[in-house]
C-alpha cells in the first residue's frame, strides 16, 4: 500500500478511487477528518466518514456500504474493499465531515466479450416436487459473486405467474469456490405450527405449478451476467411427513469376480447432495469397500462401482443418520417431528447383501 499513500500526495481532491492492477481492485482514499485516531477502524466507525456504494440500474446511490478495511494512515482515510468491483458497474464514494461533503464516482470497465455463465443444473431435478420441499442446489458453470443481492435475483412465481412472497431464507451457503448455491425455502414456511407459517402461509401449496426464474443479472464472480434467464418449472404433491425407511429400499446386489455395480433404489426422491456422502459398502469384516458412487436420474437411485471386482461374502449397505429427502426428514425423524411425541430411537440404517456366483 506504500505505493498508494505516494500516489495520493500529488492530488488535492479530498476523496478519490484509486484502481490498483486491476480495474476492479480499488482503493479509496479521503483526506482524514480530524480526531480519526491512527490505525484500524471498524466497519460502522469507518462508514460514519466514509462510504463506498454500488450504484443502482436507478441511479440510487444511497444503498448498503460495501464491507471491506478502513485503516487511518497520517492526513489519510483508506478504505479496501473486501470484494473485486463488478465490471460495468458504477460506484460512489462519499466523504463526510462536519463542515461538507465530498464525493467521487468510480465507473469499472466493462469486461471484453466471452462464454457466458450458465447454470449447469439446479436439483433437485425431479419435475414433482412435495409442497414441502426444503431446499435447492443450484449449480453454476463458473464462480459466482457472492452476496445477499443474489436473493432479489432468484424469483419463484406461482402458476399465475405471480411472485411468491419473500420465499427464501436469506442465507449465503456456497460451495467453496462459489459454484454451487444451497437455496433455502424458508424453514419456518415450511414447518407447521411455526408462527411465520401461520402469519404468512406456506411458500408452496400442494397440487399446484410454479417456476423458479433465475435472473439474467446474477453476476458471476468476475462481475458478468448470466447469458439468459433460465427458468425451472415443477408442480408439487402433498407434504411429505414420514422418516425415510431403508427397510422400503430395492437393493440389486452383483455377482461375484465381476465389477459390476450395485444397484439401489429408492421410493422417493433424495437429497442430491447428502446422497451423495451418505452411503457406504462395507465388507464381512467391516472394512469399507473402495469405490465410487454415482447419484442416478432424479435422485431416486444410487450405484456404487467397486474398485476391484467383488468377492463373494456378505456385504453391508449403511445410511449416514442425516440422509434426508426432498423435504427434510431423515431416517431418525420427519421434518415436521411432534416434540410432544417420543423421539424415534436406533433407527435401522444398514441393509445386509450377499454377493455370490
Amino acid at each position: 500500500m506504500l505505493h498508494v499513500i505516494l500516489l495520493v500526495s500529488v492530488f488535492a481532491a479530498p476523496v478519490r478511487v484509486q484502481p490498483g492492477p486491476h480495474a476492479a481492485e480499488v482503493t479509496v482514499i479521503a483526506r482524514a477528518p480530524g480526531n480519526v485516531p491512527a490505525g484500524k477502524l471498524s466497519q460502522k466507525d469507518g462508514e460514519k466518514l466514509l462510504r463506498f456504494v454500488l450504484v443502482s440500474e436507478t441511479g440510487d446511490a444511497n444503498g448498503p456500504a460495501m464491507l471491506g478495511a478502513y485503516e487511518q494512515r497520517g492526513d489519510w482515510l483508506i478504505f479496501t474493499p473486501r470484494f473485486k468491483l463488478a465490471a460495468g458497474e458504477r460506484y460512489h464514494a462519499t466523504l463526510t465531515t462536519r463542515t461538507n461533503t465530498f464525493r467521487a464516482e468510480y465507473r469499472v470497465p466493462a469486461n471484453p466479450p466471452t462464454k457466458p455463465t450458465t447454470v449447469a443444473a439446479v436439483y433437485p431435478s425431479t419435475e414433482v416436487l412435495p409442497a414441502n420441499l426444503l431446499k435447492l442446489y443450484l449449480h453454476f458453470s463458473k464462480p459466482m459473486r457472492e452476496g445477499p443481492a443474489i436473493f432479489d435475483r432468484i424469483k419463484l412465481l406461482d402458476e399465475k405467474g405471480e411472485e411468491v412472497e419473500d420465499p427464501w431464507r436469506r442465507t449465503e451457503l456456497w460451495n467453496e469456490d462459489a459454484t454451487r448455491l444451497t437455496l433455502w425455502i424458508h424453514p419456518g414456511r415450511v414447518k407447521e405450527g411455526v408462527n411465520l407459517r401461520d402469519e404468512l402461509g406456506p411458500v408452496l401449496e400442494p397440487k399446484r405449478r410454479y417456476t423458479l426464474v433465475l435472473s439474467e443479472k446474477l453476476l458471476d464472480a468476475e462481475g458478468r451476467p448470466l447469458g439468459t434467464a433460465f427458468k425451472k418449472t415443477f408442480r408439487t404433491t402433498d407434504p411429505v411427513r414420514a422418516a425415510v425407511e431403508v427397510k422400503d429400499w430395492k437393493l440389486t446386489a452383483p455377482k461375484s469376480d465381476t465389477a459390476q455395480a450395485l444397484e439401489v433404489r429408492f421410493p422417493r426422491p433424495l437429497d442430491r447432495a447428502l446422497l451423495g456422502r451418505s452411503l457406504t459398502v462395507r465388507d464381512a469384516q467391516d472394512e469399507r469397500v473402495p469405490g465410487k458412487a454415482t447419484v442416478g436420474e432424479r435422485e431416486q437411485s444410487w450405484t456404487f462401482q467397486p474398485d476391484r471386482p467383488w468377492k463373494a461374502g456378505d456385504y453391508t449397505l449403511t445410511a449416514h443418520e442425516n440422509l434426508e429427502d426432498l423435504a427434510g426428514n431423515t431416517l431418525l425423524r420427519p421434518f415436521d417431528l411432534n416434540l410432544k411425541l417420543p423421539e424415534k430411537k436406533d433407527a435401522p440404517r444398514a441393509l445386509r447383501f450377499r454377493v455370490g456366483s
